[in-house]
């Protein structure tokens, strides 16, 4: 007899014997099917960067180099992208105020979004004695909604003028898309 077999005679004789497993399978099959899919089907965008880089005035916002891809329309498979940047190995340095703590500002920018913030988050240390600080992880996950065109999304950093920020060896930013 069949591998297949065996086990289907094993189920019906477990579900004669125990007269609430065919009840709890109809709940679960029942429940799975009112739940909706949140992403049936998805396509991915995703960037990275492995140099080291820095930032350390106060100009920005300005887009941090490699971390950017363009998101396609709307349409009726997707309306929205779910946008997560991560940042694992940031720090801060070269404090240059002994008033003010060391602090970074992140953001995500939708182009397509007239070049609006979507988001922003930061990093900053408590102590204004520190030279250098730990390695300070990020990460930020939003919904973006698509438009009617195609859109760019960057992740963009700002040092609140007292400091340096760097990332190191890693960070990406990447998009799935979904259908609300």
């Amino acid at each position: 007899m069949g591998r297949a077999l065996v086990a289907q005679k094993e189920l019906d004789t477990m579900m004669k014997s125990n007269a609430h497993v065919p009840a709890r399978i109809a709940m679960l099959v029942a429940a799975l099917l009112a739940t909706p899919l949140v992403c049936p089907a998805a396509d991915a965008f995703y960037a990275q960067t492995t140099t080291t880089q820095s930032y350390s005035t106060y100009i920005g916002p300005i887009p941090i180099s490699g971390l950017s891809f363009t998101i396609p329309a709307a349409s009726t498979r997707f309306n929205a992208a779910l946008v997560t940047l991560s940042l694992p190995n940031l720090f801060l340095s070269d404090n240059t105020s002994k008033t003010i703590p060391m602090a970074a500002t992140f953001q995500i920018v939708g182009t397509g979004l007239d070049g609006t913030t979507v988001a922003d988050g930061g990093i900053g240390c408590d102590n204004v004695n520190v030279a250098t600080s730990g390695i300070k992880p990020f990460s930020m996950t939003l919904l973006v909604p698509l438009n009617g065109d195609t859109q760019m999304v960057m992740a963009e950093w700002a040092s609140n003028g007292t400091s340096t920020v760097t990332t190191q060896t890693f960070a990406s930013i990447s998009a799935i898309l979904v259908k609300q």
